[in-house]
């Protein structure tokens, strides 16, 4: 779900929320102090990670692994820093 992150440009307050349409995001509101004035922030992109299981060589090379599954083939996505339990 798309979570956004904006600054309200009366009282600088860094707030989240939740948008699914278009109408959402423009009528976004400060929580703080209700102003319609705010603006939106660019986010650092949010990747979860595993419990550090990983050796440290291997936390910066992500890679793309396919195996055969009973459907066919399967490909997996490995993050940097994830492990699959």
């Amino acid at each position: 779900m798309p979570i956004y992150e904006f600054q309200c440009k009366s009282c600088n307050y860094v707030f989240e929320l939740l948008m699914m349409t278009k109408e959402e995001m423009d009528n976004a509101r400060c929580p703080r102090c209700q102003s319609p004035d705010v603006g939106k922030l660019m986010s650092a992109a949010n990747i979860a990670t595993g419990g550090g299981k990983a050796p440290l060589a291997d936390l910066n090379r992500p890679s793309v692994e396919t195996r055969q599954c009973e459907s066919g083939s399967c490909t997996y996505l490995n993050l940097p820093g994830h492990s699959r339990d």
